[in-house]
């Protein structure tokens, strides 16, 4: 069981870590500060291959207590709570609803941040557009820089002939 509270404490760890982390994004992504978006990037790709990494050693904890408390080998953490709640294992109950919660609110930050890139994206390719119309524009300017409105053309001519 111990193995259990250390294995869910260490996930419980890099899902706030996550959480911090994206609570950074949002911040950056609001201010938009691009530059600090990379940076931000390459913690959450370390942080991810941490978690991946932690992913296997939790799930074997699992499988190892489940089997143990009579349960399928393929219980899942939830169906793993629910037996030991029962049981009175304060430790693990509290752990799984800290970490339920962690990921609600690493969900909601998630699409949030996903929500704010896209109007980022979005109004960055409608500025695009709108200079690309502007330099494509046939725009015919006098002499004195202001806009004619009848277009003229200018002629070479040649004082060698």
């Amino acid at each position: 069981m111990k193995h259990l509270v250390v294995a869910l404490t260490q996930q419980l760890k890099l899902q706030e870590e996550l959480h911090t982390l994206l609570k950074r994004e949002t911040h950056e992504l609001s201010e938009v500060h691009v530059d600090a978006m990379a940076e931000i990037n390459a913690q959450k790709n370390d942080l991810s291959a941490r978690i991946a990494a932690h992913g296997p050693i939790l799930k074997k904890t699992i499988q190892e207590v489940a089997s143990r408390e009579g349960l399928s080998s393929e219980a899942t953490l939830g169906e793993l709570n629910s037996k030991l709640g029962h049981k009175g294992n304060c430790d693990i109950v509290r752990l799984y609803d800290e970490l339920n919660a962690t990921a609600g609110q690493i969900k909601e930050l998630l699409s949030l941040n996903y929500s704010i890139a896209e109007r980022f994206a979005a109004s960055i390719g409608k500025s695009l557009d709108f200079i690309a119309r502007i330099i494509n524009q046939n725009s015919t300017y006098g002499a004195s820089g202001s806009y004619q409105q009848r277009p003229s053309s200018a002629v070479l001519i040649n004082r060698e002939a």
